[in-house]
Order: C-alpha cells, then sequence, then structure tokens
C-alpha cells in the first residue's frame, strides 16, 4: 500500500513539474488574426480563422468576413495558439493524414497546438516534413468556408468549392 501512495506522489509531481510546461513563454505574444488571400475566388479572400465548435474542447478551423467573430492567435515558439479567455490553452492542429486524403482539416483545440508553424513573407506555414503543402479553403459542411490543409504527398483534384489560399497574420 504504502508503494501505491508514493508512486502516486511521483506521478502528481512529474505532472506539476515545471517541465511540462516548459512550451509557455514568459513574454506576451504579439496577437494576430488569421487571414485568407491570394486566392482566385474571390469569396476566399479577406476571410478570418475562427473555432467553430464541434464537441467538448474541440472546434474546426472555419472562415468568416467578421473580424468580430475572428479568433485572435499568436506564435508561442512553433505553435499557433488562440486566446479563448479560458485557463488553458487552445492550439492550431493541422489533422494527420489517416484516410489516404489529398486535404485534411485543421482544427483549433484544447492544448499547446502542433509544432512546427513560422510566418514567412507569403504567411502562416508550416512543416513540409509533416507533409504540409499550402492551405485550402472549401465551402463546407458548416455553412461556411472552412480551412484545410494540403498534403503534400498526393496530388489533389479540389472541388469547384474549394480554392488554394495564403494565411496572413494581421496584427490583432
Amino acid at each position: 500500500m504504502k508503494f501505491l501512495g508514493t508512486l502516486s506522489l511521483l506521478i502528481g509531481a512529474a505532472v506539476a513539474s515545471p517541465f511540462h510546461h516548459a512550451r509557455q513563454s514568459t513574454k506576451t505574444p504579439d496577437s494576430f488574426y488569421l487571414k485568407t488571400s491570394g486566392s482566385e475566388n474571390s469569396a476566399h479572400n479577406d476571410l478570418y480563422v475562427y473555432g467553430y465548435h464541434t464537441g467538448a474542447a474541440l472546434n474546426d478551423a472555419v472562415l468568416t468576413p467578421d473580424l468580430d467573430t475572428a479568433s485572435k492567435g499568436f506564435l508561442n515558439g512553433t505553435q499557433v495558439q488562440f486566446d479563448f479567455n479560458t485557463t488553458f490553452p487552445w492550439g492550431l492542429y493541422p489533422i494527420g493524414v489517416t484516410n489516404y486524403a489529398a486535404w485534411q482539416f485543421v482544427e483549433l483545440n484544447v492544448g499547446y497546438g502542433a509544432e512546427g508553424f513560422f510566418v514567412n513573407s507569403t504567411g502562416l506555414q508550416w512543416s513540409e516534413q509533416n507533409g504540409f503543402g499550402g492551405w485550402l479553403v472549401c465551402d463546407w459542411y458548416h455553412n461556411a468556408p472552412q480551412l484545410f490543409y494540403i498534403y503534400r504527398f498526393y496530388t489533389a483534384e479540389y472541388p469547384a468549392s474549394c480554392s488554394r489560399v495564403k494565411l496572413l497574420t494581421e496584427s490583432a
């Protein structure tokens, strides 16, 4: 019984360890909105990313022209996180390829988010090693344009409701 008590204390200490939260920066991050640009479909330009609630702690990345609806984000190291006025972090998650699809969902879920994001002259980018081949907007099943990422290892034929975009950062 003492062994189980000691084991519980060790597990609790490991979870509470400062190393568990080492990714959080002490510097106040510069907030931004993610805004679409460069689409051949003008209806897919000048749209802002926001979290569309799909379940407990889950959101699809959907797009709106309304800046008041948009989700404020910031870069924390190589992770994109969002301020949803909660005590826990919300991160950007490009969902992994599990169905041999040429494009994949992007979600804003509880947690720190995927690593490997950076901003360059063409906007927000993600790691090519993870298969990132660009951003895609499709008029999808939330009755609003939805953000996806292109999986660069497959050749895609997009539906007519989809177009490639850039995701620019606009200061919040």
